[in-house]
C-alpha cells in the first residue's frame, strides 16, 4: 500500500496541476477566444482519436496489464514485450487509417453545419498515432510501478503546452488556423519523453522475443484482448461518444458549450484515475498471487479516498457554479444544469472505486465484456432519443445514466463472484458531511459587483470550505491515507514558514 499511497498522492497532484492548467484554458482562454464552433471542433477530434486509439491497440495493452506478469524479467528485456506491443498498435493504426480514407465521406457527412471537422479531419491521423505509443509506453511504465511520469506527461505537460499555444491566440500572433496545427504538436508531443524516460526503465528492449507466447498462452492471451477491443471501446463510448453525437445531431456551437461544462466532470474523476494507475500493476500480481485479502483492502480503500476527494471538488463546483458562468461569455450559461447532471453521475463512479480494474484483470473479466455490450447500446441510444429533446441536458444525462449502470452492474459482478465488499457506513458518513457542509458554506454572504469580486467570492468561499471540510476529514480519520497526506503537507509547509 505505501507504493499506491505515494504515487497516487504525487499522481494527483500532477493531475491536479494539469486540471488548474486545462481550466485557465477551457473556462478562460477558449469561451473568449474561440468560436464555440472551434471549440466544439477541438472536443470532437478529441473524441474520435481517443475511440481510434482504443480500436488501434487491438486490446494489447489491457492484456499486456493483466498477463505482464508472465513477461516480467529485466535480465531478458521482459521477454520481447515491448517489441509486441509495438507491432501489434502499429498493425491495428494501420488498419483504422484504412478505414478513415475509405470511410471519410460517411464520418464528415455533417460537413454542411460545420466545414472544420472535415477540414481537418486528416490531423486524426498524427495526434492518435501519437496517443497510441505513449500508452503502450505508458503502460509498460506503469506495469513496472512508474505510474508518475505518465501521469505527469499526460495530464500536465500536454495540457500547458496546449495553453502556450493558446495564448497565442489571446496575443492575436496567429489565427485558429495555424493554432490548429500547433495543437497538434501539443497533443502528441508527449510521446517523445514518455520514449526517452521508458529508455531508463531496467529491461527496456524492442528486440523480438516470442518465447513467452506458447501457443496456449498466445491463444489466452490475444482471447483476452480480443474482448478488451469490446470493453475498452465501451469506455471510449461513454466518455466521447456524447460530443460526437451531440455534434452530430445538433451543432458544433452546443458541443463546444457541452466541451467546457464538461470538463468539470472529468476534474472530479481524477483522483479515482490516479488511484487506478498506481493500483493496476499490484492488483494484477496479487491476482496472480490469489492473495484476495490484499485486493480487498485496495478497493475498499480506493471507496473511501476516491468518494472523500471527489465530494470536496463536487462541493467546490456547486457552491460556486453561478459565480463560474459569470465569468464565461453569456452564451455558455447554457451548460451550467450539464455541470450538475455529470458531476452527480461522477460521484457514483468514485463510491464504487476500483470494480472494473479488479473485474477485468479477474478470471472473470468475460463478464465485463457482457457489462459493455450493454453500455453501448444503452449510451448510444440514450443520446439518440434525449439530446432531439433536450440538447446537451439530454447527452449529460445519458452520460450520468450510462456511468450509473456500468459502475453498479460491475460493482455487483465483483461482490457476487469475488464476495468483495468496498462499502461501508464510512461513505454515508462521507455524503452527510458534504451535505452539512454545503448547507453552512451555502449561507456565506455573496461578495459581487465586478468580475473581480466575483474571483475574490469563489475565492474566500473555496478556502472556508476546504479549510471545514479537510477539518472533518481529519478528526473523523475515515481514511488514514489522506490523513496522513494532509499531516505531510502541514509539516511541510509549516517547516517552509
Amino acid at each position: 500500500m505505501n507504493v499506491i499511497k505515494k504515487q497516487a498522492f504525487l499522481g494527483t497532484i500532477f493531475s491536479y496541476g494539469g486540471v488548474l492548467v486545462g481550466f485557465v484554458s477551457q473556462f478562460f482562454l477558449i469561451p473568449h477566444n474561440i468560436s464555440e464552433a472551434e471549440n466544439g471542433l477541438l472536443a470532437v477530434l478529441l473524441s474520435y482519436m481517443y475511440v481510434l486509439v482504443q480500436l488501434s491497440s487491438l486490446g494489447f495493452n489491457a492484456a499486456g496489464s493483466r498477463f505482464f506478469p508472465h513477461f516480467r524479467d529485466a535480465k531478458k528485456g521482459h521477454k520481447g514485450y515491448l517489441f509486441l506491443g509495438l507491432i501489434t498498435a502499429l498493425i491495428g493504426f494501420s488498419i483504422i487509417s484504412i478505414g478513415l480514407y475509405c470511410f471519410k465521406d460517411i464520418i464528415v457527412k455533417n460537413e454542411e453545419k460545420s466545414p472544420l471537422f472535415a477540414d481537418n479531419f486528416y490531423l486524426l491521423l498524427p495526434i492518435t498515432l501519437a496517443t497510441l505509443l505513449f500508452n503502450l509506453l505508458d503502460n509498460y511504465a506503469k506495469n513496472l510501478y512508474d505510474t508518475l511520469t505518465g501521469t505527469f506527461l499526460a495530464q500536465f505537460l500536454q495540457r500547458f503546452l496546449i495553453l502556450l499555444a493558446l495564448l497565442l491566440v489571446v496575443f492575436r500572433f496567429i489565427t485558429f488556423e495555424q493554432f490548429i496545427y500547433l495543437w497538434v504538436i501539443a497533443v502528441g508531443f508527449y510521446v517523445i519523453p514518455m520514449f526517452l524516460k521508458a529508455r531508463k526503465v531496467e529491461g527496456f528492449s524492442l528486440k523480438p522475443d516470442f518465447s513467452v507466447m506458447t501457443p496456449a498462452f498466445s491463444r489466452e492471451f490475444w482471447f483476452y484482448a480480443f474482448l478488451t477491443i469490446l470493453t475498452g471501446f465501451s469506455s471510449m463510448v461513454i466518455l466521447y461518444i456524447d460530443k460526437i453525437m451531440l455534434a452530430g445531431i445538433s451543432s458544433y456551437r452546443e458541443t463546444g458549450i457541452y466541451n467546457t461544462a464538461s470538463f468539470f466532470g472529468s476534474v472530479m474523476g481524477m483522483a479515482l484515475m490516479a488511484v487506478t494507475k498506481a493500483a493496476q500493476p499490484l492488483i494484477a500480481d496479487s491476482f496472480a498471487k490469489k492473495d484476495l485479502g490484499n485486493i480487498s483492502t485496495i478497493y475498499r480503500k480506493s471507496c473511501t479516498t476516491s468518494l472523500i476527494v471527489g465530494c470536496w471538488i463536487f462541493l467546490g463546483i456547486y457552491l460556486n457554479i453561478d459565480n463560474l458562468f459569470l465569468l464565461l461569455p453569456p452564451s455558455y450559461s447554457a451548460g451550467k444544469m450539464v455541470v450538475i447532471i455529470i458531476c452527480l453521475g461522477k460521484l457514483f463512479d468514485l463510491a464504487t472505486g476500483l470494480n472494473g480494474t479488479i473485474l477485468t484483470l479477474s478470471k472473470y473479466y468475460i463478464y465485463d465484456t457482457y457489462i459493455m455490450v450493454g453500455l453501448i447500446i444503452i449510451t448510444v441510444s440514450l443520446n439518440y432519443f434525449l439530446i432531439p429533446i433536450y440538447g446537451m441536458n439530454g447527452a449529460a444525462i445519458a452520460l450520468a445514466f450510462a456511468t450509473v449502470y456500468y459502475n453498479l452492474a460491475r460493482y455487483l459482478v465483483v461482490l457476487f463472484k469475488l464476495r468483495m465488499q468496498p462499502l461501508s457506513f464510512d461513505l454515508v458518513k462521507i455524503i452527510i458531511f458534504s451535505c452539512f457542509i454545503g448547507l453552512i458554506i451555502s449561507y456565506l454572504p455573496n461578495i459581487s459587483g465586478n468580475k473581480l469580486m466575483t474571483i475574490l467570492d469563489m475565492g474566500y468561499r473555496s478556502i472556508i470550505l476546504t479549510i471545514i471540510y479537510g477539518a472533518v476529514i481529519y478528526w473523523s480519520n475515515m481514511s488514514p491515507e489522506l490523513n496522513g497526506a494532509m499531516k505531510n503537507l502541514w509539516l511541510k509547509v509549516a517547516k517552509f514558514f
